[in-house]
């Protein structure tokens, strides 16, 4: 089984995707193909804007971690890519989509989130590279609420997860 893409289809399920709806995703992903023609606008965050877009979606150039003007955006997709920031540019991203994000939008992450500690998951390889900044669910929960969203956890297993954070009232 793949894990990417079965949080992916929950990923874009959760999004609630509406022809009105401006999306940023962070790091190429398939969902970028799924959810651009779901939506008014794609971003997608990618330092190696390297493959063709679908319509409606467009490069910013930039690390994971700095997302273009978030006024309009009312979806941040994180899909398999919050896990390759290490945990002080994850706080730092959290902080920065929870102050610029307008009030009720979502920010969507489906990725590795242990519940369990790590060396307790047998064969955790099965989940992909780059386990080291996995959050737990704990952790990832913590810096959402600190950022202003209310996180939800949707889990796949002690691993996989899909977190649907609104971002609550000022």
């Amino acid at each position: 089984m793949n894990w990417a893409d079965v949080a992916g289809r929950v990923v874009v399920e959760a999004c609630r995707p509406d022809p009105q709806d401006h999306a940023i995703v962070l790091g190429w992903t398939p969902i970028v193909e799924e959810l651009a023609p779901l939506v008014a606008s794609v971003v997608v965050v990618d330092e190696a804007a390297d493959r063709p877009l679908p319509p409606g979606a467009r490069w910013h150039r930039a690390p994971l971690d700095q997302p273009p003007d978030l006024g309009t955006a009312s979806i941040v997709v994180a899909h398999w890519t919050w896990r390759t920031l290490p945990p002080d540019r994850q706080r730092a991203l959290a902080s920065r989509l929870g102050a610029g994000l307008r009030e009720r939008a979502l920010l969507v992450i489906g990725d590795v989130i242990w519940s369990l500690p790590a060396d307790s998951i047998d064969e955790p390889e099965q989940f992909g590279d780059r386990l080291a900044f996995a959050p737990t669910d704990a952790a990832l929960t913590g810096m959402l609420r600190n950022a202003g969203f209310l996180p939800d956890l949707h889990r796949f297993g002690p691993a996989v997860g899909v977190m649907i954070a609104l971002r609550a009232n000022r």
